[in-house]
């Protein structure tokens, strides 16, 4: 069969297929030595349909010539199949999220001078490990306290960076708050009595920097409250504070507090759980 009738019969153009050759994907059964014309075998469609086939499924040229050169069961076909269907499933997941975050950043700009920068952003945090303590307190200020006896037991030394605290209750949620003061430790230390060590998790935040001391910080709070009631998201955790800068004494140093909210894509981006502002 001449490389005309072949093509239309593939439903491809002279091109791919002469493309298909240089490839290593489709030879023509012979080509005439005198004139170089390339001749196919009609049994030849089958194997053109299982490339048009794994390319619908998003393999590559070099991926697809190994796999013919395998001549894959019927078996083996399920088998590749089922992989690629998650693996097209965790993309269409990724991106689903990825739209999410692109809306609720619109939603965050409207209203706003041009060429202003959202307030609230939204990112991902990486798992990591801290030494943990948690209390029923009935003032914010006792988080401190709650602070020096961490650095107390597990010692100085062995902790770095900035302190953290998760709010699993706030002031206006009842008597008492319930409040995780976090460090996070140089090498993994053993935690006895009522500290624990543990890894915690990566999320997907919604997150506001708050430059100024507590007396401010209920904007901020406020800020988050707002995105979160107009965006496709929804609260799935105590809410982060990380303490990036603090005072010191002696020092004037204005306060910077990153204040984390651990949220997932909601079905009904209607409904918010009701945020406390500190």
């Amino acid at each position: 069969m001449r490389i005309g009738d072949f093509a239309r019969l593939g439903n491809v153009s002279l091109r791919t297929l002469r493309f298909y050759g240089q490839a290593g994907l489709l030879h023509p059964a012979n080509v005439n030595p005198d004139n170089g014309y390339r001749h196919y075998d009609p049994r030849q469609l089958a194997q053109l349909h299982q490339i048009h086939v794994l390319k619908d499924i998003g393999l590559s040229l070099s991926e697809i010539r190994q796999l013919l050169s395998r001549r894959l069961t019927a078996r083996q076909l399920r088998t590749l199949f089922r992989e690629s269907r998650t693996t097209l499933l965790t993309k269409m997941q990724e991106d689903a999220g990825r739209l999410a975050r692109i809306d609720a950043r619109l939603r965050a700009l409207e209203g706003k001078p041009s060429g202003a920068f959202p307030e609230v952003l939204l990112r991902q945090t990486r798992p990591v490990w801290v030494v943990s303590l948690r209390e029923k307190i009935h003032r914010y200020e006792e988080a401190e306290g709650m602070f020096e006896e961490v650095e107390r037991r597990v010692g100085s030394a062995h902790v770095f960076g900035e302190r953290a605290a998760l709010w699993h209750s706030c002031a206006n949620e009842g008597p008492t708050i319930d409040c995780e003061v976090l460090r996070f430790p140089r090498r993994p230390v053993s935690a006895r009595g009522t500290l624990r060590a543990f890894q915690l998790p990566a999320a997907t935040v919604a997150s506001v920097f708050h430059l100024g001391d507590d007396r401010t910080l209920d904007a901020a709070y406020r800020t988050l409250a707002a995105w979160l009631a107009s965006s496709p998201f929804r609260l799935v955790g105590p809410k982060r504070e990380v303490y990036w800068l603090e005072a010191r004494p002696g020092t004037e140093t204005e306060l910077l507090t990153e204040i984390q909210f651990p949220v997932i894509q909601s079905r009904d981006s209607g409904r918010a759980r009701q945020i406390r502002a500190a």
